[in-house]
């Protein structure tokens, strides 16, 4: 595996484990604290949001990881 392609793998883990953490552990808490209809559905539809990415990411990774 080429430099260039692991440095691609770590740098796309490392984005998605930040925007992870941010959406956690500060986003999300202070739109569910805030209380209104509008923050409440902002939480719940960015959770899905990244629900669904996350899947995308696991069917991606077994999908390549899979030999054809």
């Amino acid at each position: 595996m080429s430099a260039k392609k692991i440095f691609e793998i770590l740098i796309s883990a490392l984005l998605y484990l930040l925007i992870t953490l941010l959406w956690f552990a500060y986003a999300a808490p202070q739109m569910v604290e805030h209380g209104s209809d509008a923050a409440l559905i902002t939480a719940g539809f960015g959770t899905m949001v990244w629900l669904a990415a996350t899947g995308c990411i696991a069917i991606y990774i077994i999908q390549k990881a899979r030999p054809a």
